[in-house]
């Protein structure tokens, strides 16, 4: 142990010895020399059960006890109920008989809890961004008292906040909060999955003044990637499917073998491949005389049945395999988990990173084993024969092995939604502002920072057409009749939308809930379990159900994250090459072998092939530049003789060269900004508050968000 462990209060010191530590981590040493020597902001970027949690909160904890503070002394913003939940039990032992008191702060945790905290407020408040929100919106006036001596804000996970307009307003929750209580905290950002800290410091420090120190430690030696391929046979009726059902029961029974046994998270990249994958893996399981070792795990499944799972994964005593898709990617503690097997390439390099990250408590290294899957019935599986899914399936392990590269946060310049949630939130204390006022408090926040006056004109412009704001006869602007409602609703804290589905209900227990209302009798398959529908509520709202056997598959809507152009070329990288990994099986050798020699015959790794009557074009961009490509040649070739399949290639029916293509690509970009390629049918109100801005707004924010003129071919 180094002279720090003798800083410590003695309740940490009895928690290090029981824990039977035999000395500090280097990046727990790092961080205590930058708390102890300096009095910049922390961002620490390491691994899963890396022990940057302890490296942060020890030194902070010592702080709070060694010097008592006259309100809240920490704030640690999570951004999960379920992480804050668990943070919070972690912290129990460490701060043992203390009297430190440490204080959860969400939608589930009990009035009388939070009540005991604003009669005396002290130690450690750990909190979601929402609920932060609402104590600044619904209490201003007891800000101060709660926050004057506030030293440290703790922001776990901060790689989930850092590209969300979440987080963006969690940087707006913290400087009303200092403004308000007239404080200047430390913040500490924690994360595993960060390759370029610069991004997150930047939006660490944000206008705090403060600079930023880095600890980081990227462990990329002690990383493991074995991926295997399967491939499934097209449909064949005249052999009844043998050779592809023979292919699907080997790949599950390959499954269970890889996770039978240990304690593993099988993660997938949707809920409808969580309860496929789940349900067909039970059934293995049970007929191999196993049947509680599977699990499920995802954000439509109820409370109760995720604590079941999440349990099953703690408890020492079981060898538990849970199917999960991102809900158990963040940093919940679920113990020693002996496996990590991801089906198909997650869609970052992040996920990747992250998931990976849930292993090596136990060992120091973190494995995983990638279960690549072509099936031949999908006409997306092959593109011109190659298979994609695997090449990007070893890009991603490349770039995660040897660089250690994650994807940087992509940052909403222009969030108008935001705008408008935060001007309601300065406007809702019911006193009114000019817009000279509004214009210095809101517009000089950290998130707003390139939005124009003239852009913030023509936003509370377009307020008070809507009747949402009122300009009174002495210029002051109050919140309008026709916002009242959505401006008092307790919802107005979120910046976020969830969608409402339909409960799914069971002998008095919710199950969780789906997208599409089915019919009485009709199966559903949820919870890893099939279903059939007895009931549906008169309101349509709430279906009760009864387990059965089946077939059934119930989808669920959701966005996929765009591909980086650092992928693309990547995988460009591993067709054009010759090079072996050693990390891929037979099948997956053979695979890519086939791969290699069809792209190369095709001239998909020339980026032009010569098709007739044209062009087809393999650009190897990233989504938004293979988009922003995509919109120029319409431009300069025309819309009906271009086809896109993104983001993997063009179709240009012209007479032109490719050198001429090349010349008028870049000769438009010269002359052209993003907003040119923008059309009225991009206009997307996918934020909570998008429908209240004026669409010329959403139209530059579509621009600047989801295009890109900075790429070459």
């Amino acid at each position: 142990m180094t002279d720090y462990f003798e800083r410590l209060p003695w309740f940490i010191k009895e928690y290090i010895h029981t824990c039977r530590w035999s000395g500090f981590r280097d990046i727990q040493t790092a961080a205590f020399d930058c708390f102890y020597s300096k009095d910049d902001h922390i961002l620490i970027s390491a691994p899963t059960s890396s022990g940057k949690t302890e490296a942060a909160l020890f030194p902070i904890i010592s702080n709070l006890y060694n010097n008592p503070t006259d309100s809240i002394g920490a704030l640690y913003i999570g951004p999960l109920k379920a992480l804050i939940d668990d943070q919070f039990q972690r912290m129990g032992p460490v701060l043992g008989e203390s009297e430190l008191k440490i204080t959860g702060w969400h939608g589930d945790i009990s009035s009388s809890s939070k009540d005991r905290l604003m009669e005396s407020p002290s130690g450690i408040l750990q909190i979601t961004p929402e609920s932060l929100q609402n104590i600044l919106s619904y209490t201003p006036e007891e800000v101060e008292r709660l926050f004057s001596d506030l030293r440290f804000i703790i922001i776990d996970e901060v790689h989930a906040f850092m590209d969300t307009d979440r987080g963006l307003q969690l940087l707006c929750c913290l400087q009303r909060l200092e403004t308000l209580a007239h404080c200047n905290p430390r913040r500490v950002g924690l994360s595993a999955t960060i390759s370029d800290c610069s991004n997150a410091a930047e939006w660490l420090k944000a206008d705090t003044g403060r600079q930023v120190s880095i600890i980081r430690n990227d462990a990329l030696n002690e990383r493991e990637i074995h991926i295997h391929f399967n491939l499934f046979p097209p449909h064949d009726p005249e052999t009844e499917d043998m050779g592809r059902k023979k292919a699907i029961t080997s790949y599950y029974l390959q499954l269970f073998k890889e996770t039978h046994g240990y304690n593993s998270i099988v993660f997938t990249n949707s809920r409808a491949d969580a309860e496929a994958t789940a349900k067909s893996l039970r059934i293995v399981a049970e007929k191999k005389g196993f049947p509680d070792e599977i699990s499920i795990h995802h954000g439509s499944i109820s409370k109760e049945y995720r604590k079941i799972a999440e349990d099953r994964l703690k408890d020492p005593s079981l060898k538990n395999t849970t199917v999960a898709t991102v809900t158990l990617e963040l940093g919940i503690d679920i113990g020693n988990l002996d496996r990590i097997v991801q089906i198909d390439a997650p869609f970052t390099c992040s996920g990747l990173v992250q998931r990976m990250g849930r292993s090596g408590r136990r060992s120091g290294k973190q494995t995983l084993i990638l279960m690549c899957r072509e099936d031949d019935d999908e006409w997306w599986s092959t593109i011109d024969g190659v298979s994609m899914s695997l090449v990007k399936a070893i890009a991603m392990s490349e770039l995660v092995l040897k660089e250690g590269w994650t994807e940087p946060a992509e940052r909403d310049s222009l969030p108008y939604g935001l705008l408008y949630h935060q001007t309601m939130e300065y406007l809702r204390a019911g006193l009114g502002a000019k817009f000279s006022v509004l214009a210095s408090d809101i517009l000089t926040m950290y998130p707003f920072r390139d939005i124009s006056k003239e852009q913030y004109k023509l936003l509370i412009q377009h307020l008070v057409n809507l009747e949402h704001l009122q300009i009174m006869s002495d210029q002051t602007i109050l919140i309008g009749p026709k916002a009242e409602r959505i401006v008092f609703n307790r919802d107005f804290c979120s910046v976020f939308s969830t969608k409402k589905e339909i409960t799914v209900r069971s002998e008095g227990k919710t199950v969780g809930s789906i997208q599409n209302l089915p019919q009485v009798g009709e199966l559903i398959q949820l919870a890893g379990h099939v279903w059939s529908v007895t009931e549906v509520s008169e309101d349509k709202s709430r279906i009760e159900v009864e387990k059965t056997e089946g077939e059934a598959c119930n989808p669920w809507r959701s966005g996929t994250p765009p591909t980086h152009t650092r992928i693309m070329r990547k995988m460009l990288e591993v067709l054009s090459s010759d090079d072996d990994y050693p990390y891929i099986d037979d099948a997956a050798k053979q695979r890519l072998a086939e791969s290699r020699s069809t792209a190369r015959e095709l001239g998909m790794t020339d980026v032009f092939s010569e098709r007739r009557g044209g062009y087809r074009i393999y650009p190897w961009l990233g989504t938004k530049q293979f988009d922003t490509l995509t919109r120029i040649l319409h431009k300069i070739i025309g819309t009906d003789r271009v086809r896109a399949f993104q983001p993997y290639y063009v179709d240009v029916r012209t007479d032109m060269s490719e050198d001429e293509i090349v010349r008028k690509i870049y000769g438009y970009i010269e002359k052209h900004d993003s907003l040119a390629l923008a059309y009225d049918d991009d206009i997307m109100k996918i934020g909570k508050y998008d429908r209240y801005i004026p669409e010329s707004l959403l139209l530059r924010e579509y621009a600047a968000s989801r295009l890109d003129l900075d790429f070459d071919l």
